[in-house]
């Protein structure tokens, strides 16, 4: 057959021998079993997972519902936080958009020495989240034995917070970028789908093969099908350098986000605002007007809070010159030992002329009420103190003796202990408390007749529930705690279904004594990582006026939103926003990972259709 005169300019492929064939079949079958093992390896995985999970669930015993959430729904979560975090900070800026977290991190295990540019940027991500978790198990173990927590548990442990914080920053970068693609480099400059590329589109087209190279057909060594291979290489290579610089351009303004917000929460957590506001209480005489009430909670005296902390509250409280003192749950928060009792030593040193009152709220509950009953009731210095226990129970305030003063102020027993699910504790109970009033040595007397309807009544209720049966019960103002503001951001959207978050409500049931009020204080520590990222420590102090005389002096109480309520409603709309975009690359992903097989056969078959092509004389 003739030959054409530019056969010399295709490459031809000659017949392989005898060794090839055999080293081919047996490269063929090695593939096969790669290719079953990756069909296979997700399905058996899941498998155990959730096979593991049950059989642990039978050994939880009571708590097989806690613990099966955790399993099921906490850890999943936490590794695909965990993840995402690892994306930005370190996988976009230093690597390949094929390599994984967890190849990564075998690759620092398995290679010595390891490849510090390749490996370093994820060894200090795992160091720093390992050391956190250290921090946040020892916070909440030897820290209860401490009298002051120790600089390395505050460190960590707030770190352990921090992290919170720093999914913030990225977020906040990626919710920016993914701006700027859309509005700018989609619509003005022209870059149709930037946005989406970016976000989930190089999930499909790339592998999820640490430190794989694109594919290069070997069949092929000279002519048009080389030059094409190197330039889909050089793009390949010129478009990854873009995305790290522009990568890492984001970690620059993450890391300056993280840094402004963790040190801003952590002024926040540390730095309590003293709140002073005025509030109408319906029926209060004019002889009560401009009772000072002064108030405090969510102390949690514990790991993370300590003598110090004690200390500084009562200062600040006494400092205000009150009335009365009202101390509305949570003020400790670990089991009762002698470092509780000298960490709270300091209570007993609260002064007010009506008198010091303390509810319980649900850490009490948990770490034992009966010990606190008996050392805030029985114990020194607490028993000659000033101090009173009001567990369904109520007091009357008199401003000193004022003829024709008279508050009832209410204490209620925390909501928990509804549950049945604490040694000790009680439910909440009006009815027995507007009956019980407190006596002599921590004694109750039974007065039979419930308070005075005519009584201005203030009820103290660690949890923001039931205020609306409580207005219509005759309350005037309840005071509250427990929410911490929602603490650290986004966990402000469990917030939800409270009658408050923070500040002041107004709850108008139609009474013709007028609206009542519901305070709810964001605590002066608060519980876990001392941080607060939109939210803010505070104690507070509470005047208490006459509805008419507040309308003749043409004050209205206030009643604007606090930064945590807002950053509740903005939790509610954003968080389900940022599930569902976390879905799309998500759903990516599984499609990938179900089509691989067919995209691997057809790219076998592509290539054995170019080999042949090659065979045939043109």
């Amino acid at each position: 057959m003739e030959q054409h005169s530019d056969d010399k300019d295709i490459a031809t492929t000659p017949p392989p021998t005898e060794d090839q064939e055999s080293t081919g079949s047996i490269t063929s079958s090695s593939e096969s079993k790669k290719k079953t093992w990756r069909s296979y390896k997700n399905p058996i995985e899941a498998f155990l997972y959730i096979t593991l999970g049950a059989g642990l669930s039978f050994g939880a015993g009571d708590n097989a519902l806690p613990f099966l959430i955790t399993y099921f729904v906490g850890i999943p979560l936490i590794c695909l936080l965990l993840r995402y975090i690892w994306l930005r900070l370190c996988r976009d800026p230093f690597l390949s958009q094929r390599d994984t977290l967890s190849g990564v991190t075998w690759e620092i295990i398995t290679t010595c020495p390891p490849n510090l540019q390749r490996t370093f940027p994820t060894f200090l991500y795992w160091a720093f989240v390992v050391l956190c978790l250290v921090g946040s198990g020892l916070g909440m173990s030897i820290g209860n034995n401490m009298v002051e927590p120790s600089f390395f548990i505050k460190l960590t442990y707030n770190g352990f917070g921090s992290l919170l914080v720093l999914i913030c920053s990225i977020w906040a970068m990626d919710a920016l970028y993914l701006a700027y693609l859309f509005l700018v480099a989609d619509k003005l400059q022209g870059r149709k789908g930037a946005a989406q590329d970016w976000w989930y589109r190089n999930i499909l087209s790339n592998n999820e093969t640490v430190n794989e190279p694109p594919s290069v057909d070997t069949t092929v060594q000279s002519g048009d099908f080389e030059e094409e291979t190197v330039d889909d290489n050089k793009a390949h290579d010129t478009k990854q350098a873009e995305n790290r610089r522009s990568a890492r351009v984001r970690l620059a303004i993450i890391l300056v986000l993280y840094i402004w917000w963790t040190t801003w929460s952590y002024n926040a957590g540390h730095n309590p605002n003293t709140l002073e506001l005025s509030i109408p209480v319906p029926r209060l005489p004019p002889q009560c007007d401009g009772y000072r009430l002064a108030m405090a909670s969510d102390l949690h005296v514990g790991s993370m809070a300590g003598i110090k902390d004690a200390e500084w509250m009562v200062e600040k409280l006494n400092g205000l010159e009150p009335d009365a003192i009202a101390l509305v749950g949570d003020i400790g928060d670990q089991p009762v030992n002698n470092v509780i009792r000298d960490k709270m030593r300091p209570l007993a040193s609260l002064k007010a002329p009506d008198g010091v009152f303390m509810t319980f709220g649900n850490h009490e509950n948990s770490n034992g009420i009966a010990g606190f009953r008996k050392l805030l009731r029985e114990e020194s210095p607490f028993a000659e103190s000033s101090l009173t226990i009001l567990e369904n129970e109520h007091a009357i305030l008199t401003k000193e003796n004022t003829d024709g003063c008279s508050i009832a102020l209410i204490g209620m027993a925390d909501w928990s202990g509804k549950a049945g699910i604490y040694s000790d504790a009680v439910a909440p109970d009006y009815e027995k408390a507007i009956r019980s009033q407190h006596g002599p040595n921590g004694s109750t007397i039974d007065a039979g007749e419930p308070v005075s309807s005519d009584l201005p009544m203030i009820m103290m209720q660690h949890q923001p529930h039931g205020m609306k049966q409580a207005a219509t019960d005759g309350i005037g103002l309840q005071l509250s705690g427990h929410t911490h503001g929602g603490q650290i951001f986004p966990q402000h959207i469990t917030l939800l279904g409270y009658d408050g978050i923070s500040g002041l409500a107004e709850f108008d049931v139609g009474s013709e004594h007028g609206p009542s009020y519901l305070f709810v204080s964001e605590g002066v520590v608060g519980w876990g990582p001392r941080l607060r990222f939109l939210s803010q420590t505070d104690i507070a102090l509470l005047t208490l006026r006459t509805p008419e005389a507040m309308k003749e002096e043409g004050l209205v109480p206030d009643l604007s939103a606090s930064v945590a309520t807002i950053a509740m409603y903005f939790a509610i709309v954003i968080l389900p926003i940022s599930v569902l975009m976390c879905l799309v690359p998500f759903c990516c992903w599984l499609r990938k990972s179900s089509c691989s097989d067919d995209e691997e056969d057809f790219d076998d078959l592509t290539l054995k259709v170019k080999e042949e092509l090659q065979d045939i004389d043109l």
